[in-house]
């Protein structure tokens, strides 16, 4: 089951010392390699910054660009542009659902519904009966009396033995 030649631990005779054949790594062409990779990328960055200075020459020699007309405008196209310091929408929408809910108005006056302050409404759901027999809580100041019926001495109850 075991060859001597398998992927296990075993190297073989050379344990511990210089491997031989295709294991040994030629120094000189990996410096050669690493050389060339650099001088490369060194090409590669003088080349980027000359372009980056011509296209800077360019534009120097033109001026800066004109602001566009749309800056400034609440709305481009669909979206929004008006800036978080001069933006109050969100403030006036809370100061108006605020006020409708604390204030009373008609919410359809044809068909005579009106709305109370939620405060007002809460304070009736609460004071209002229940609208389960048995369910809910009561009034305040009435105490619900639930009636229990006495037992009959006729009928046994099958929790319990006689």
């Amino acid at each position: 089951m075991s060859d001597a030649h398998s992927h296990g631990s075993s190297h073989g005779p050379h344990q511990g010392g210089h491997a031989s054949g295709n294991d040994d790594m030629n120094l000189g062409k990996i410096v050669i390699i690493g050389v060339v990779s650099l001088t490369i990328f060194a090409a590669g960055i003088v080349w980027s910054y000359r372009l980056m200075v011509g296209r800077q020459a360019e534009i120097n020699a033109h001026g800066m660009a004109r602001v566009p007309s749309e800056i400034g405008k609440p709305e481009i196209g669909i979206v929004d542009q008006v800036p978080f310091s001069i933006d109050h929408r969100l403030e006036i929408w809370k100061a108006e659902s605020a006020k409708r809910l604390s204030t009373y108005g008609w919410i359809d006056r044809a068909k005579g519904v009106a709305r109370i302050p939620i405060e007002k409404a809460m304070e009736q759901v609460v004071a209002s009966p229940p609208d389960i027999p048995g369910e809910g809580v009561p009034p305040a100041g009435q105490m619900r009396v639930v009636p229990v019926a006495p037992p009959s001495a006729g009928v046994s109850d099958p929790g319990r033995s006689p």
